[in-house]
């Protein structure tokens, strides 16, 4: 009964897409978005997973904490309830932005979850596990394969593309019971990934399509989620906070960062200027809002909407906050980077 309920709601949740200041898909930029696809099966059986786990612990209101969760998971060393979790994220896959689509991408390592694409949108950067490790790799759209770029000893879950190539990951190492991590990068002319950040809280980089800014997710003095704001050839100046939050998304111009911040009515979306100005609300929701990834023209955001049915929904409106629909209707779907 229950799940034919949940059915129930994903049926009139997709009846609901049309109606006044409704975003046309038609216009849309014909980029694919790169996400983490459920069909409809898999999210069910998800949906029971996390409230198994809900059942083991306290429930943790602090901003980010399911975030490093996650993180903690692909290391294998945690509760099979979260284990389970883990194998029910989705698999990779490209939606078309104007039907809502999904078609899954073959021939990655298992695991692989997008993270980023090229400023060209050529390229994407996916973790993915190599040898019992996570580690980054970049699937080439043209060819259609996979080349992992990072390597041990230790993981490699998070990064991003910047332009001419630079990459920027996520180093994370064990310490006691918990996980930290640090940016490292490559430099302008080539070679290994160099630290970037000293660590220990720095995850979710994000690089400017423009410049050589990277925005990340780091702890503030409070322990709450903050994103940060470094240049990458000056990693001796202080990174600027600019803002509390997470899941942070340069636009395609990188004049803006799109990102997640927790109200006193959930979590929303703001954009903000690179130097901290301009914090302006991306529209409302009356659930949690997460995930945002701004489409090439720089005209809308995908983002994920977590109901309170613990399903996941890629829903898509415009930066300026006016119009919203669904996405994606047929299964649920996360993480997108378009």
């Amino acid at each position: 009964m229950r799940r034919a309920a949940l059915l129930a709601v994903a049926a009139a949740a997709a009846s609901a897409c049309a109606g006044p200041g409704t975003v046309d898909l038609k216009r849309l930029p014909d980029s694919p978005l790169a996400v983490l696809y459920r069909e409809e099966r898999m999210a069910l059986d998800r949906v029971d997973a996390i409230r198994d786990l809900r059942k083991r612990r306290t429930p943790s209101p602090a901003e980010g904490v399911i975030r490093l969760e996650t993180l903690d998971a692909m290391f294998g060393g945690t509760p099979e309830a979260q284990r389970r979790l883990r194998d029910l994220e989705g698999r990779a896959a490209l939606v078309d932005p104007h039907t809502g689509d999904a078609t899954v991408i073959t021939g990655l390592p298992p695991g692989a979850r997008p993270l980023a694409w090229s400023p060209d949108r050529t390229r994407l950067l996916l973790a993915g596990r190599w040898r019992e490790q996570v580690q980054l790799f970049v699937w080439t759209r043209a060819t259609e394969t996979a080349e992992i770029a990072t390597s041990g000893p230790r993981e490699h879950p998070m990064g991003c593309l910047g332009p001419h190539g630079r990459l920027v990951a996520v180093e994370v190492w064990r310490v006691g019971a918990s996980v930290a991590g640090r940016l490292l990068a490559t430099p302008p002319n080539g070679g290994g990934l160099r630290p970037l950040t000293p660590g220990p809280s720095d995850i979710l980089p994000t690089c400017s399509p423009k410049d050589t800014h990277v925005a990340y997710v780091t702890a503030s003095s409070d322990g709450a989620t903050a994103i940060a704001v470094l240049e990458l050839d000056a990693p001796d100046a202080k990174p600027r906070v600019i803002a509390r939050g997470t899941d942070p998304a340069f636009t395609p111009d990188g004049e803006w960062i799109v990102y997640a911040s927790r109200t006193a009515h959930g979590m929303r979306l703001f954009r903000i200027r690179p130097d901290g100005a301009g914090r302006t609300a991306v529209g409302l929701s009356p659930d949690d809002e997460s995930h945002p990834a701004v489409s090439p023209d720089g005209s809308y955001v995908a983002y994920v909407v977590s109901d309170d049915n613990d399903r996941e929904r890629l829903r898509v409106r415009r930066l300026d906050g006016s119009g919203d629909r669904p996405l994606v209707t047929d299964g649920d779907a996360s993480v997108p980077v378009w």
